[in-house]
Protein backbone atom coordinates (compact mmCIF):
# COMPACT_ATOMS: atom_id res chain seq x y z
CA UNK A 1 0.00 0.00 0.00
CA UNK A 2 1.08 3.36 -0.75
CA UNK A 3 1.96 6.07 1.90
CA UNK A 4 -0.86 8.40 1.01
CA UNK A 5 -3.65 5.36 1.06
CA UNK A 6 -1.82 3.86 3.91
CA UNK A 7 -2.12 7.03 6.14
CA UNK A 8 -5.69 7.83 4.89
CA UNK A 9 -7.02 4.62 5.71
CA UNK A 10 -7.77 4.15 1.75
CA UNK A 11 -6.85 0.93 0.10
CA UNK A 12 -4.74 1.08 -2.94
CA UNK A 13 -7.91 0.88 -5.47
CA UNK A 14 -9.52 3.30 -3.86
CA UNK A 15 -7.31 5.81 -3.66
CA UNK A 16 -6.25 5.72 -7.05
CA UNK A 17 -10.14 5.84 -7.82
CA UNK A 18 -10.42 8.85 -5.51
CA UNK A 19 -7.92 10.84 -7.88
CA UNK A 20 -9.48 9.36 -11.52
CA UNK A 21 -12.51 10.73 -10.13
CA UNK A 22 -11.19 14.12 -9.13
CA UNK A 23 -9.92 14.46 -12.93
CA UNK A 24 -12.97 13.50 -14.41
CA UNK A 25 -15.24 15.69 -12.51
CA UNK A 26 -12.89 18.84 -13.63
CA UNK A 27 -12.37 17.66 -16.91
CA UNK A 28 -14.39 20.60 -18.89
CA UNK A 29 -12.18 23.07 -16.72
CA UNK A 30 -15.71 24.73 -17.33
CA UNK A 31 -15.02 27.88 -14.77
CA UNK A 32 -11.78 27.26 -13.97
CA UNK A 33 -12.14 24.53 -11.45
CA UNK A 34 -9.28 22.02 -12.97
CA UNK A 35 -7.09 25.33 -12.53
CA UNK A 36 -7.72 25.31 -8.70
CA UNK A 37 -6.92 21.68 -8.59
CA UNK A 38 -4.12 21.64 -10.44
CA UNK A 39 -2.43 24.26 -8.33
CA UNK A 40 -2.35 22.16 -5.41
CA UNK A 41 -5.94 21.81 -4.01
CA UNK A 42 -5.94 17.74 -4.81
CA UNK A 43 -7.33 14.97 -2.72
CA UNK A 44 -10.50 16.99 -1.86
CA UNK A 45 -12.96 13.94 -3.19
CA UNK A 46 -11.28 11.39 -0.85
CA UNK A 47 -11.71 13.83 2.28
CA UNK A 48 -15.12 14.47 1.61
CA UNK A 49 -15.86 11.08 1.23
CA UNK A 50 -14.36 10.02 4.89
CA UNK A 51 -16.28 12.82 6.19
CA UNK A 52 -19.67 11.75 5.12
CA UNK A 53 -19.04 8.17 5.68
CA UNK A 54 -18.01 8.91 9.23
CA UNK A 55 -21.09 11.76 9.94
CA UNK A 56 -23.88 10.20 8.13
CA UNK A 57 -25.88 9.65 11.17
CA UNK A 58 -28.31 12.77 10.63
CA UNK A 59 -27.51 14.71 7.18
CA UNK A 60 -28.71 18.23 6.74
CA UNK A 61 -28.58 18.88 2.76
CA UNK A 62 -28.80 22.61 1.64
CA UNK A 63 -29.59 23.38 -2.16
CA UNK A 64 -31.22 25.80 -4.26
CA UNK A 65 -29.86 28.90 -6.41
CA UNK A 66 -31.67 31.49 -7.57
CA UNK A 67 -32.53 32.08 -11.37
CA UNK A 68 -34.78 34.74 -11.95
CA UNK A 69 -38.28 33.66 -10.11
CA UNK A 70 -36.81 29.97 -10.75
CA UNK A 71 -34.18 27.61 -9.00
CA UNK A 72 -31.68 25.50 -11.51
CA UNK A 73 -31.62 22.22 -12.02
CA UNK A 74 -28.08 22.30 -10.73
CA UNK A 75 -28.16 21.31 -6.72
CA UNK A 76 -31.59 20.21 -6.07
CA UNK A 77 -30.68 16.76 -8.46
CA UNK A 78 -27.52 16.10 -6.89
CA UNK A 79 -29.11 16.59 -3.29
CA UNK A 80 -31.92 14.07 -4.54
CA UNK A 81 -29.20 11.75 -5.35
CA UNK A 82 -26.96 12.43 -2.34
CA UNK A 83 -30.11 11.70 0.22
CA UNK A 84 -31.30 8.71 -1.81
CA UNK A 85 -27.51 7.24 -1.55
CA UNK A 86 -27.61 8.13 2.42
CA UNK A 87 -30.78 5.99 2.61
CA UNK A 88 -29.46 3.26 1.86
CA UNK A 89 -26.54 4.18 4.78
CA UNK A 90 -29.64 3.86 7.16
CA UNK A 91 -28.87 8.20 8.02
CA UNK A 92 -31.89 10.49 8.61
CA UNK A 93 -31.86 13.47 5.77
CA UNK A 94 -33.60 16.67 5.93
CA UNK A 95 -33.38 18.59 2.59
CA UNK A 96 -33.39 22.19 3.07
CA UNK A 97 -33.86 25.39 0.93
CA UNK A 98 -35.27 28.47 0.77
CA UNK A 99 -40.08 28.62 0.83
CA UNK A 100 -40.62 28.78 -2.82
CA UNK A 101 -37.14 26.47 -3.59
CA UNK A 102 -38.55 23.83 -0.99
CA UNK A 103 -42.23 23.91 -2.66
CA UNK A 104 -40.89 23.39 -5.68
CA UNK A 105 -38.68 20.45 -4.70
CA UNK A 106 -41.83 18.96 -2.54
CA UNK A 107 -43.95 18.67 -6.09
CA UNK A 108 -41.03 17.38 -8.15
CA UNK A 109 -39.99 14.73 -5.59
CA UNK A 110 -42.69 12.07 -6.11
CA UNK A 111 -41.79 11.95 -10.05
CA UNK A 112 -37.77 12.47 -9.65
CA UNK A 113 -36.85 9.30 -8.14
CA UNK A 114 -38.65 6.24 -7.02
CA UNK A 115 -38.57 6.49 -3.44
CA UNK A 116 -39.54 10.16 -3.48
CA UNK A 117 -42.51 10.06 -1.30
CA UNK A 118 -40.06 8.67 1.50
CA UNK A 119 -38.55 12.26 1.76
CA UNK A 120 -41.61 14.66 1.21
CA UNK A 121 -41.51 14.89 4.94
CA UNK A 122 -37.75 15.53 4.87
CA UNK A 123 -38.46 18.80 3.31
CA UNK A 124 -37.43 21.80 5.42
CA UNK A 125 -38.76 25.35 4.31
CA UNK A 126 -37.00 28.24 5.70
CA UNK A 127 -38.29 31.64 4.95
CA UNK A 128 -36.11 34.30 4.43
CA UNK A 129 -37.23 37.19 7.18
CA UNK A 130 -37.17 34.17 9.80
CA UNK A 131 -34.43 32.54 8.35
CA UNK A 132 -32.26 32.99 11.82
CA UNK A 133 -35.23 31.78 14.24
CA UNK A 134 -35.68 28.76 11.79
CA UNK A 135 -32.10 27.64 11.21
CA UNK A 136 -31.63 27.84 14.85
CA UNK A 137 -34.50 25.81 15.70
CA UNK A 138 -34.08 23.14 13.23
CA UNK A 139 -30.20 22.64 14.56
CA UNK A 140 -31.54 22.19 17.78
CA UNK A 141 -34.03 19.84 16.98
CA UNK A 142 -32.53 17.54 14.30
CA UNK A 143 -28.94 17.69 15.58
CA UNK A 144 -27.46 17.11 12.47
CA UNK A 145 -24.19 14.98 12.37
CA UNK A 146 -23.23 16.70 8.64
CA UNK A 147 -24.26 19.55 6.89
CA UNK A 148 -24.20 19.10 2.59
CA UNK A 149 -23.95 22.59 0.90
CA UNK A 150 -24.31 21.58 -2.95
CA UNK A 151 -24.45 24.86 -5.27
CA UNK A 152 -25.85 27.56 -2.71
CA UNK A 153 -24.70 31.49 -2.98
CA UNK A 154 -21.96 32.33 -0.86
CA UNK A 155 -21.71 36.02 0.50
CA UNK A 156 -18.27 37.69 -1.11
CA UNK A 157 -16.70 40.03 1.12
CA UNK A 158 -18.61 42.68 0.84
CA UNK A 159 -21.64 40.75 2.09
CA UNK A 160 -23.28 40.28 -1.29
CA UNK A 161 -24.83 37.07 -3.37
CA UNK A 162 -23.74 37.18 -6.87
CA UNK A 163 -24.68 34.71 -9.66
CA UNK A 164 -22.07 34.13 -12.95
CA UNK A 165 -23.10 37.24 -14.40
CA UNK A 166 -21.95 39.83 -11.13
CA UNK A 167 -25.84 40.10 -10.82
CA UNK A 168 -26.94 40.55 -6.94
CA UNK A 169 -29.42 38.13 -6.11
CA UNK A 170 -29.13 38.70 -1.97
CA UNK A 171 -32.93 39.29 -1.85
CA UNK A 172 -33.67 36.03 -3.60
CA UNK A 173 -32.00 33.98 -1.33
CA UNK A 174 -31.46 32.92 2.11
CA UNK A 175 -27.82 33.59 4.00
CA UNK A 176 -26.57 30.28 4.61
CA UNK A 177 -23.97 31.42 6.36
CA UNK A 178 -26.08 31.32 9.39
CA UNK A 179 -26.25 28.03 9.32
CA UNK A 180 -22.26 27.49 9.12
CA UNK A 181 -22.16 29.48 12.61
CA UNK A 182 -24.97 27.58 14.32
CA UNK A 183 -23.62 23.40 13.66
CA UNK A 184 -20.59 21.90 15.46
CA UNK A 185 -20.54 19.14 12.90
CA UNK A 186 -18.34 18.86 9.82
CA UNK A 187 -19.69 20.71 6.58
CA UNK A 188 -19.34 19.67 2.68
CA UNK A 189 -19.77 22.01 -0.23
CA UNK A 190 -20.18 21.15 -3.65
CA UNK A 191 -19.13 23.83 -5.96
CA UNK A 192 -18.39 24.83 -9.83
CA UNK A 193 -17.74 28.42 -10.34
CA UNK A 194 -16.23 30.38 -6.95
CA UNK A 195 -19.48 32.06 -5.84
CA UNK A 196 -20.69 29.57 -3.61
CA UNK A 197 -20.86 28.87 0.08
CA UNK A 198 -17.94 26.89 0.54
CA UNK A 199 -15.13 28.29 -1.94
CA UNK A 200 -13.63 30.20 0.45
CA UNK A 201 -11.61 27.53 1.28
CA UNK A 202 -9.93 27.93 -1.71
CA UNK A 203 -9.10 31.60 -2.21
CA UNK A 204 -6.13 31.67 -2.89
CA UNK A 205 -6.61 29.88 -6.12
CA UNK A 206 -9.37 31.69 -7.59
CA UNK A 207 -7.34 35.49 -7.41
CA UNK A 208 -6.32 34.81 -11.20
CA UNK A 209 -9.94 34.02 -12.36
CA UNK A 210 -13.13 36.20 -12.98
CA UNK A 211 -15.10 35.24 -10.32
CA UNK A 212 -16.65 36.85 -7.84
CA UNK A 213 -15.23 34.46 -5.25
CA UNK A 214 -17.32 33.37 -1.95
CA UNK A 215 -16.03 34.03 1.59
CA UNK A 216 -17.42 31.58 3.91
CA UNK A 217 -15.61 28.01 4.32
CA UNK A 218 -16.70 24.41 4.78
CA UNK A 219 -14.57 22.06 6.53
CA UNK A 220 -14.38 20.31 2.64
CA UNK A 221 -15.19 21.20 -0.56
CA UNK A 222 -15.84 19.15 -3.55
CA UNK A 223 -15.00 20.94 -6.69
CA UNK A 224 -16.67 20.13 -10.28
CA UNK A 225 -17.30 21.68 -13.62
CA UNK A 226 -21.03 20.69 -12.90
CA UNK A 227 -21.87 20.80 -9.05
CA UNK A 228 -24.52 18.13 -9.42
CA UNK A 229 -21.50 15.88 -10.80
CA UNK A 230 -19.43 16.48 -7.63
CA UNK A 231 -22.28 14.83 -5.97
CA UNK A 232 -22.64 12.44 -7.94
CA UNK A 233 -18.70 11.48 -7.70
CA UNK A 234 -18.78 11.54 -4.33
CA UNK A 235 -21.58 8.76 -4.41
CA UNK A 236 -19.79 6.67 -6.95
CA UNK A 237 -16.19 6.91 -4.61
CA UNK A 238 -18.42 6.31 -1.41
CA UNK A 239 -19.93 3.57 -3.23
CA UNK A 240 -16.30 1.81 -3.41
CA UNK A 241 -15.90 2.33 0.33
CA UNK A 242 -19.07 0.31 1.15
CA UNK A 243 -19.04 -2.31 -1.30
CA UNK A 244 -22.68 -1.64 -3.17
CA UNK A 245 -23.77 1.12 -5.26
CA UNK A 246 -25.47 4.19 -3.74
CA UNK A 247 -26.55 5.59 -7.09
CA UNK A 248 -28.85 2.78 -7.54
CA UNK A 249 -32.43 4.17 -7.91
CA UNK A 250 -31.38 7.38 -9.13
CA UNK A 251 -31.98 8.05 -12.89
CA UNK A 252 -30.76 11.51 -13.99
CA UNK A 253 -33.05 11.88 -16.77
CA UNK A 254 -35.90 11.22 -14.87
CA UNK A 255 -34.81 13.23 -12.33
CA UNK A 256 -34.14 16.24 -14.25
CA UNK A 257 -37.42 16.03 -16.59
CA UNK A 258 -39.61 16.23 -13.00
CA UNK A 259 -37.53 19.41 -12.04
CA UNK A 260 -38.47 21.01 -14.85
CA UNK A 261 -41.79 19.72 -14.38
CA UNK A 262 -42.05 21.70 -11.06
CA UNK A 263 -40.44 24.56 -12.32
CA UNK A 264 -36.92 24.65 -12.33
CA UNK A 265 -34.32 26.29 -15.40
CA UNK A 266 -31.03 25.20 -16.65
CA UNK A 267 -28.85 27.82 -14.58
CA UNK A 268 -27.28 28.98 -18.13
CA UNK A 269 -29.76 29.64 -20.66
CA UNK A 270 -32.48 29.63 -18.00
CA UNK A 271 -34.77 27.54 -20.01
CA UNK A 272 -37.12 25.15 -18.70
CA UNK A 273 -34.86 22.13 -20.35
CA UNK A 274 -33.87 19.21 -18.69
CA UNK A 275 -30.15 20.31 -18.80
CA UNK A 276 -27.80 20.76 -16.33
CA UNK A 277 -25.17 24.27 -16.89
CA UNK A 278 -26.35 24.64 -20.39
CA UNK A 279 -24.79 20.95 -21.27
CA UNK A 280 -26.36 18.42 -23.58
CA UNK A 281 -28.26 16.39 -21.43
CA UNK A 282 -26.02 13.69 -23.39
CA UNK A 283 -22.79 14.71 -21.68
CA UNK A 284 -24.20 14.64 -18.45
CA UNK A 285 -25.58 10.82 -18.51
CA UNK A 286 -21.98 10.58 -19.79
CA UNK A 287 -20.24 11.78 -16.76
CA UNK A 288 -22.88 9.65 -14.29
CA UNK A 289 -21.72 6.53 -16.67
CA UNK A 290 -18.11 6.98 -16.74
CA UNK A 291 -18.10 7.59 -12.58
CA UNK A 292 -20.00 4.26 -12.44
CA UNK A 293 -18.03 2.46 -14.66
CA UNK A 294 -14.81 4.00 -13.04
CA UNK A 295 -16.09 2.82 -9.50
CA UNK A 296 -17.80 -0.36 -10.68
CA UNK A 297 -14.38 -3.09 -10.51
CA UNK A 298 -13.67 -1.21 -6.62
CA UNK A 299 -17.05 -1.65 -5.38
CA UNK A 300 -17.47 -5.30 -6.33
CA UNK A 301 -14.02 -6.16 -5.03
CA UNK A 302 -14.82 -4.26 -2.13
CA UNK A 303 -17.94 -6.32 -1.79
CA UNK A 304 -16.68 -9.61 -2.23
CA UNK A 305 -13.75 -8.42 0.63
CA UNK A 306 -16.45 -7.67 3.00
CA UNK A 307 -17.99 -11.52 2.27
CA UNK A 308 -14.37 -13.04 2.68
CA UNK A 309 -14.39 -11.20 6.18
CA UNK A 310 -10.81 -9.73 5.00
CA UNK A 311 -8.70 -8.72 7.69
CA UNK A 312 -7.55 -5.24 6.04
CA UNK A 313 -11.35 -4.17 5.61
CA UNK A 314 -11.53 -4.33 9.80
CA UNK A 315 -10.75 -0.84 10.51
CA UNK A 316 -13.37 0.53 8.73
CA UNK A 317 -15.31 2.40 5.93
CA UNK A 318 -11.72 3.91 4.64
Amino acid sequence: MDKLAFEKGLRPSTAQLAMQLEALMVAGNLRGMATVRDSGYRGFLRDSVQALLRNSERVAIVSGFPVGEHFETDGPAGAIALANGLLKLGAEVALLGAASYAKALENALPSAISNGDQFAGSIVSIEKDQSEFQLRNFVSDFKPSLVIFIEVPGAGADGTHRNMRFEDISEQTISWETLLTLVACPTIAIADGGNELGMGLVASHLEQLPIACASASTDHLVLADVSNWGAYALLALASACVGRSLLEGFELTTCLNALVEAGFVDGVTQCSVATEDGLPLARSESFIQGVQALAAPVVAERHVSELLGADHLASGYV
